[in-house]
């Protein structure tokens, strides 16, 4: 029995020494990763991990993104199916399962690209476009590029510029690129599209004609379109999407008209020169290539004996001119031939022809004159005083009044009253004490009325802080009107037509034209320095000279349209006249 007892414990013993090594031969071994698939994605992405040991209950592992826990979606023990975090970043996949954790290969993130700029914003289709940006592949055939939904042809790639070409068959709009980490809408890239022209009013003519074209992708700035009359370039009045008006260039030949803007030139369409059967234009004044002269029709003659020319008239077919002569004596020139009014030394600076008579307004031995046919009559005025010249310093009445537009000084003061004479005999308008330094300059006889124009001070703190335009008709101040205050202000003309009175002259250092008060075609009378004539041709066409100060080439309106006699050249030379030196100074038209 004993022996039995003894037995059985020796039994016990054993079973319990060798339960412990069972145990420990029971322990999960540790999971291995050998691959991820895909190696790289967005968040949210399904990725593959293949591999051993992993648990076969998808609780029992657990997968981490650089750090961020996944969510595995099922699992064997050789492959996990997980789906990339959304708070993961870049770097190495682990796998932690009760037998311990394995370190994988690293997964890569992919971002969402950006576009900050595109370069240039607007061109034509063909043109080299830089996009800048984040995010973008550095392998160019993994970047998708649109032109509003036009792929364009990549020729360059940086994680962070593109270089494309904008494609041919794209339209204005987004540019988006497109990569695996997604896609980014970036700026609107505008296509420049060549001009089309669809027609021009009217398709004849004669140079200086206002000129109409319509068509589309024209610009909208006058400035940012160039056209040219079969290769002479055109001034450009105003400008649209779909229409241009154009002045005819003097020089032009008939042939197509072109539209040339950033996006291209257009298709020409003829128009063809008329040659002008209408009067003929004359301005007199200064070209830098030949001296003083003047203008046919825009082709210029110099005159050899003109020191320089204050103004002209007509008569007929014959020509009048009055100046300066080299001889420094008061002269006319009828038809470029000098009549000699006086042998002592003196100029003459105004003419007018009434009827069959001759009237000249000017100097001799420093004594103004108004000679009539060649007989003077002078005026009553001293040394000091002020007469004007130009084409509107004397006009003659209906009756044969003779007056004279000038200004004389308030006695004992450096102050001067706007003054006209009339027949000789000085008539004060201002009396220079109630007003600042006042000038007459210009005078006009409409019927029984005399208008007078001319400037007049206005000072206050001290100062002149004005040079303000002034218009007397019969002696009674009538409105002129200024945007703002100016000591560049000139008026050198007049006219009065019907019932409408034109005063020119300056503003602000440009040229400038009131008509009944209120300045008229600011813009385009602004193209020069000054305003110097007016000229009605007919009762219908209102021509009025001065000097480009754009171009310094030489001028004048028809019916407030832009002439240029020197068109399309800047740089003096043997063969162009732009330079600020010229001078228009008086028109004719007959």
């Amino acid at each position: 029995m004993k022996n039995t007892i003894n037995l059985t414990l020796l039994f016990i013993v054993a079973v319990l020494a060798v339960l412990p090594g069972c145990k420990k031969n029971n322990v999960k071994p540790a999971p291995g990763i050998t691959a991820i698939s895909p190696a790289s994605g967005l968040p949210g992405v399904s990725v593959t991990i293949s591999g051993t040991n992993f648990d076969a209950a998808a609780a029992g592992n657990t997968v981490k993104f650089n750090g961020a826990t996944a969510t595995v979606t099922s699992a064997s023990t050789s492959a996990l199916v997980v789906t990339a975090p959304n708070s993961g970043s870049t770097g190495t996949v682990t796998i932690t399962t009760s037998g311990g954790t394995a370190n994988g290969p690293v997964f890569t993130y992919l971002q969402a690209p950006t576009i900050t700029a595109i370069s240039p914003a607007s061109a034509k289709a063909g043109t080299s476009i830089t996009i800048t940006g984040t995010n973008f592949d550095a392998i160019a055939a993994n970047n998708v590029i649109k032109f509003n939904g036009t792929a364009a042809t990549i020729t360059s790639a940086s994680a962070t510029s593109l270089v494309v070409t904008a494609p041919a068959g794209g339209s204005t709009g987004a540019v988006t690129e497109t990569t695996a980490g997604g896609t980014a809408t970036g700026p609107v890239f505008t296509y420049l599209l060549a001009p089309a022209i669809t027609g021009i009013s009217p398709a004849s003519g004669a140079a200086g004609i206002a000129v109409t074209i319509t068509g589309t992708n024209f610009n909208a700035t006058a400035a940012n379109n160039t056209v040219k009359f079969n290769g002479t370039t055109a001034a450009i009045t105003s400008a649209a999407a779909t229409q241009l008006v154009v002045t005819a260039p003097v020089g032009g030949t008939s042939g197509n008209v072109t539209v040339t803007t950033t996006g291209g030139t257009s298709n020409g369409i003829a128009f063809t020169y008329i040659t002008a059967t209408g009067p003929n234009i004359y301005a007199v004044g200064s070209d830098t290539r030949n001296g003083w002269g003047y203008w046919k029709n825009s082709t210029f003659t110099a005159v050899a004996d003109w020191g320089n020319p204050y103004s002209m008239a007509g008569r007929g077919t014959d020509l009048y001119v009055v100046g300066v002569s080299t001889n420094n004596t008061p002269n006319y020139w009828k038809n470029n031939t000098a009549i000699q009014l006086s042998p002592q030394t003196g100029y003459t600076v105004s003419i007018a022809l009434p009827g069959t008579d001759i009237y000249c307004l000017g100097t001799a031995n420093n004594t103004w004159n108004v000679w009539k046919n060649g007989t003077a009559q002078s005026l009553t005025t001293v040394y000091t005083d002020i007469i004007a010249g130009g084409a509107n310093g004397m006009a003659i009445s209906g009756s044969g009044d003779v007056y004279v537009a000038g200004a004389r000084y308030l006695s004992g003061t450096t102050i001067t009253k706007a003054t006209y004479w009339k027949n000789g005999t000085p008539v004060d308008i201002t009396n220079g004490v109630s007003s600042g330094s006042a000038q007459a300059t210009a005078v006009f006889i409409s019927g029984s009325d005399v208008y007078i124009a001319g400037t007049e001070a206005i000072v206050s703190g001290g100062g002149i802080v004005n040079k303000a335009p002034r218009l007397w008709k019969n002696g009674t101040p009538v409105p002129i009107n200024t945007p703002a205050n100016s000591l560049f202000n000139k008026v050198l003309c007049i006219m009065v037509s019907g019932g409408d009175v034109y005063v020119g002259g300056q503003y602000n250092g440009a040229g400038a034209v009131w008509k009944n008060g209120s300045m008229i075609n600011v813009a385009t009378y602004a193209l020069a320095e000054n305003v110097t004539s007016f000229f009605l041709y007919n009762n219908t066409d209102l021509y009025i000279s001065g000097a480009s100060s754009a171009s310094g080439n030489n001028c004048y309106w028809k019916n407030g349209n832009f002439v240029e006699m020197d068109p399309g050249c800047s740089v003096a030379s043997s063969s162009c006249a732009g330079t600020f030196a010229n001078q228009v100074l008086s028109i004719y038209v007959k």
